[in-house]
C-alpha cells in the first residue's frame, strides 16, 4: 500500500471573505487504503470530496491526483427502506436516481 494515489499539500479553502474551511491540510491517500472523514457540521469534509472531485479550487496549496483514479461519494444517511442493500446496489441505485445530479452522488474517472 505505498502507491500515493491522492496527495493534498498546504491546501486552504474559504467559503467567501473570512469564512475559511481548511487552513494547510496536508494528507495522502495511497492505494488500497479505505478513508473515513468524521467532523461536525461545517468542518470541511464535504469540501475536501470536492475539492478532489474539481468542483472547488483550493485558495492555495497543491492537490496531486494519479490519471485513472474512480473516487466514489454518496449521501450521509441511508434510508430505512434501502437499508437491505448491498453496498453495490445501494450505488448503483442511487446514481440512477441522482444522474445528472451534482448532488449526493457521484463516481468520477480522474
Amino acid at each position: 500500500m505505498s502507491d500515493v494515489i491522492v496527495r493534498f499539500d498546504n491546501v486552504s479553502f474559504e467559503w467567501g471573505i473570512n469564512k475559511p474551511i481548511l487552513d494547510g491540510v496536508s494528507f495522502t491517500i495511497r492505494r488500497g487504503m479505505k478513508l473515513t472523514l468524521m467532523g461536525q457540521n461545517g468542518a470541511g469534509k464535504s469540501t475536501i470530496f470536492g475539492l478532489i472531485a474539481g468542483l472547488h479550487t483550493p485558495e492555495s496549496g497543491i492537490i496531486n491526483i494519479v490519471k485513472g483514479v474512480s473516487i466514489a461519494t454518496s449521501r450521509q444517511v441511508i434510508p430505512p427502506n434501502e437499508m437491505n442493500l448491498t453496498v453495490r446496489e445501494f450505488f448503483i441505485s442511487f446514481a440512477k436516481a441522482t444522474a445528472g445530479s451534482r448532488l449526493g452522488f457521484s463516481l468520477l474517472q480522474l
